[in-house]
């Protein structure tokens, strides 16, 4: 018997236990191919080898849009193609978002960007936070507050390899 054992709670894996029967969405990882994410598979059988040997993680091939419940490839590959269209899903999802981060795979997300996508969203919700992070942080801030049980969502930019030729 280790030490631990009967001693604590887990608190994390109980409030991703609890949301309404349905998984909530982790954000495992990241590489220049993707994103790794946990329940995204809503039904893992145990039978199927495949996935007991993944434990369920999608790699989703490029930049997402996550939110509580669910994960969706995002058609933004450059910081400079995000807009208030873009980031449609986010204004539709019920109930409505507290946070939104976004993150993008390389440098940052130009700060005049930001400020206008934050004027056009709250037009619609005027309480909802917008903030650019790195990632890293973008990923761990969301995984944190889902965990938590808050509205939050995270735009991933994942800038594909044959960009970095565009830009020099």
């Amino acid at each position: 018997m280790n030490s631990w054992q009967g001693h604590g709670t887990d608190l994390l894996g109980d409030s991703l236990d609890h949301n309404d029967g349905v998984p909530k969405i982790v954000l495992h990882g990241h590489s220049d191919t993707g994103f790794d994410v946990i329940n995204m598979i809503k039904n893992l059988d145990p039978s199927d080898e495949n996935l007991r040997q993944t434990g369920g993680i999608v790699h989703c091939a490029g930049s997402i849009l996550a939110f509580p419940g669910a994960c969706f490839l995002w058609n933004v590959r450059r910081p400079e193609e995000l807009t208030a269209e873009s980031l449609a899903p986010v204004l539709l999802y019920r109930p409505e978002l507290e946070y939104l981060f976004l993150g993008c795979s390389k440098g940052t997300i130009p700060h005049e960007l930001i400020q206008s996508i934050r004027k056009e969203l709250r037009t619609v919700h005027p309480n909802l936070v917008v903030e650019p992070l790195d990632i890293t942080n973008t990923m761990g801030t969301f995984n944190v507050l889902n965990g938590e049980d808050r509205r939050v969502a995270a735009g991933l930019i994942l800038i594909p390899e044959d960009d970095d030729d565009d830009e020099e």
